[in-house]
């Protein structure tokens, strides 16, 4: 909070909880879903930016490749689809940084422009974990020469750990100024997440992060 006045809610291992001027990370949809299936969202978001969508995949046993497609646009994001090349399903939360007037009595605040930052009735989301620690496992090539270079972490999810998807299916850029295509994969059979990256020319440096949230009390 850089302002003198205002409200600003510090927690007991010090970091700011709820601040008068910028917007908590609030869910506007959450339940289930399976791949390929569209859904709505149960609230329209109206930021500019896209919303983030964290999955939980229900573990099969196999390996699952999956990213996500969004319906709507700038100011109206309004749905989203899972995508992937094999049918799974699991838990989804969708959200945002913004919020909407929801409950009766509780506590809501305001920006110095009158946008509505914070209302009690919103369930907020919070950042768990961040993992960069990725290993390079191998490399690949098909028949027209492009290179698919392979990474692993872990698959440890906590309690109640989600993994946001949205950068899953995103176009990188190298350092040879080259687009390089993404891929994620749950493989629950060896415990890891893994992440391909493509392209004509591939470096194996990879410091992609790998983010983690859960769903606020």
């Amino acid at each position: 909070m850089a302002d003198t006045f205002g409200l600003k809610v510090i927690s007991d291992s010090g970091s700011i909880s709820l601040d008068s001027e910028f917007s908590r990370l609030c869910t506007f949809h959450k339940g289930t879903y399976s791949s390929g299936v569209s859904f709505s969202f149960q609230q329209t978001i109206t930021t500019q930016e896209p919303p983030l969508v964290f999955v939980r995949p229900n573990n099969n046993g196999s390996f699952i490749q999956l990213g996500v497609a969004l319906i709507g646009s700038a100011g109206a994001w309004t749905g989203a689809t899972v995508v992937g090349s094999t049918s799974h399903s699991g838990s989804i939360f969708v959200a945002a940084f913004a919020s909407k007037s929801t409950a009766s009595y509780g506590m809501r605040l305001w920006d110095a422009t009158g946008k509505l930052i914070f209302d009690s009735g919103m369930q907020v989301v919070v950042f768990t974990r961040v993992a960069q620690n990725w290993t390079y496992t191998n490399t690949t090539q098909d028949g027209q020469g492009f290179i698919t270079n392979w990474y692993s972490i872990p698959l440890n999810y906590g309690a109640g750990d989600y993994f946001m998807i949205n950068n899953a299916r995103m176009p990188m850029m190298g350092g040879n100024n080259r687009q390089r295509t993404t891929g994620l994969r749950f493989d629950f059979a060896a415990g890891v997440l893994r992440f391909s990256v493509t392209s004509i020319t591939n470096p194996t440096y990879f410091r992609l992060q790998a983010i983690f949230g859960k769903l606020g009390v």
